[in-house]
């Protein structure tokens, strides 16, 4: 089983964006928790914690959809 780390500048990025949508939050909710932002990803908000703290490996899956939310 093949396993993709995030490189530094995705998870400094990750961890920007997560922080801004927590503080100023969407078009409809004023703040959003790590919960609902990991909804918008489509991942578990475990692993969204896990991404945002240590130096995890995920399953490709899981690395393409927040690469993909990254390019968004």
């Amino acid at each position: 089983m093949i396993l993709i780390k995030l490189e530094p500048d995705d998870r400094k990025e990750l961890k920007k964006r997560v922080e801004y949508l927590q503080r100023h939050g969407d078009d409809h909710n004023r703040t959003l928790s790590k919960a609902m932002i990991a909804r918008k990803i489509h991942i578990s908000s475990t692993t969204l914690v896990k991404a945002l703290k240590t130096n995890t490996e995920f399953k490709p899956e899981i690395y393409d959809r927040i690469k993909e939310w990254l390019a968004k």
